[in-house]
């Protein structure tokens, strides 16, 4: 379930990175739990690398979703 600034962000990005998103994406879905956990104000949610971009997400164990939040650039962490 995608927020409206992972959406925004998503259609930001070009086509050949999108399809590499969508990949990890899926892949992440397989099992959130080994992608790099963040601390502080994201204390809850975790990352996926893409290149030079970062997907921030966050998930539910109980409902087996991805809550995917949003998309970093230039590697800064921001609320």
């Amino acid at each position: 379930m995608p927020t409206k600034e992972f959406s925004r962000d998503f259609k930001k990005i070009d086509a050949n990175i999108r399809s590499r998103v969508k990949a990890k994406i899926e892949e992440a879905a397989q099992d959130p739990t080994r992608h790099k956990h963040l601390s502080y104000n994201l204390k809850a949610s975790s990352r996926i690398r893409v290149g030079k971009l970062r997907v921030i997400f966050s998930y539910s164990e109980r409902l087996k979703e991805l809550y995917l939040e949003k998309i970093v650039f230039d590697h800064k962490y921001r609320e």
